[in-house]
């Protein structure tokens, strides 16, 4: 329980660096013209390209294991697993909605976890 609070805790600390680092980090992926869109590539973006996801991980597994509900650490497998493709979608959109995006994959290869692309 105290490790899954742990995890939890380092979850949302991640998230809160993510945010600070990008003020374009939303739920929806847009392009935010208005707010002249630029790829994030500072503080926690440039050890990972998608520090906001790999949080989440941490807070789901977290919970789980915090509460002690084995199968809430089971839905967090299946729900990172989702995540994942969602995540490929999304950078596939970057890709094409901002060029600048394959210059961040060459800098930044670490889609969520350094030393893993």
């Amino acid at each position: 329980s105290a490790i899954g609070l742990v995890l939890f805790a380092l979850g949302w600390s991640l998230k809160q660096l993510a945010l600070r680092a990008n003020a374009f980090a939303t739920a929806v992926v847009c392009l935010q013209h208005e707010r002249a869109h630029a790829v994030a590539d500072t503080g926690v973006y440039a050890i990972v390209r998608h520090p906001f996801y790999a949080a989440d991980p941490f807070i789901l597994m977290g919970l789980g294991l915090w509460l002690e509900s084995y199968a809430a650490v089971l839905g967090a497998v299946i729900s990172v697993a989702l995540m994942v493709l969602r995540l490929q979608g999304e950078e596939r959109f970057l890709c094409r909605a901002l060029p600048e995006y394959q210059d961040s994959i060459e800098r930044v290869p670490h889609r969520l976890i350094p030393g893993v692309s």
